[in-house]
């Protein structure tokens, strides 16, 4: 049944014959994590390099939010999703936890981080790698229990399913679209004029 145009998450699910509908489809989770990427560098791209380490109230600054977004990515699209694997710290280094993980005080010392474009390099490869596992995991894994075999995490308080975490990672980066506009805009720069933009032929999917 649909209320007000509102339809149940099962309705997005895949439906088997002779197996329970999944309230996850992949191919919606791969195309939000996709469009979601397309806005991030979007928005990460309108701040100079040489922003990046400036805390305008003292709080955060844009090298932290896209250090973040890479180690989120690691814990939430493969970490959650199928475990630690060998050959993880090649793809995005041990410090980035401390660094940019839950709990992480942000410093204002660009010596502190790695450069702008190693940061940059880091969430590309989280990401390519997020999403070619997840092209190639059957979809009732989807609907597995997360994984949860780090000790610093018993338990996520959003989701406790595989679909779940991947879903919520589109999701939380979002958040951090953002707050790094508002980093922007607190840096001076005017706001960003999305339908102008577009007339003019820029694509934000």
């Amino acid at each position: 049944m649909v209320v007000s145009g509102i339809v149940p998450q099962t309705a997005v699910g895949i439906s088997i014959p002779g197996k329970a509908m999944s309230e996850f489809s992949k191919s919606r989770i791969i195309y939000n994590l996709e469009r979601t990427r397309v806005l991030s560098l979007q928005m990460i791209e309108r701040v100079p390099h040489d922003q990046w380490f400036e805390m305008p109230t003292g709080v955060t600054h844009v090298a932290w939010q896209v250090g973040h977004m890479a180690i989120a990515g690691y814990f939430l699209g493969l970490l959650l999703v199928r475990g630690a694997h060998d050959g993880d710290e090649e793809l995005i280094p041990g410090e980035y936890r401390d660094l940019f993980g839950y709990g992480s005080q942000v410093s204002g010392d660009a010596a502190d981080y790695p450069s702008p474009p190693d940061l940059l390099s880091v969430l590309a490869s989280v990401h390519e790698q997020t999403l070619t596992e997840t092209r190639a995991m059957p979809d009732e894994v989807l609907d597995e229990s997360v994984v949860f075999d780090d000790p610093q995490f018993d338990h996520h308080p959003i989701f406790d399913l595989k679909g779940g975490s991947l879903e919520w990672l589109a999701f939380h980066e979002h958040i951090h679209i953002g707050s790094i506009g508002l980093l922007r805009r607190e840096l001076g720069a005017a706001p960003v004029e999305y339908l102008e933009e577009s007339r003019a032929g820029t694509k934000f999917v």
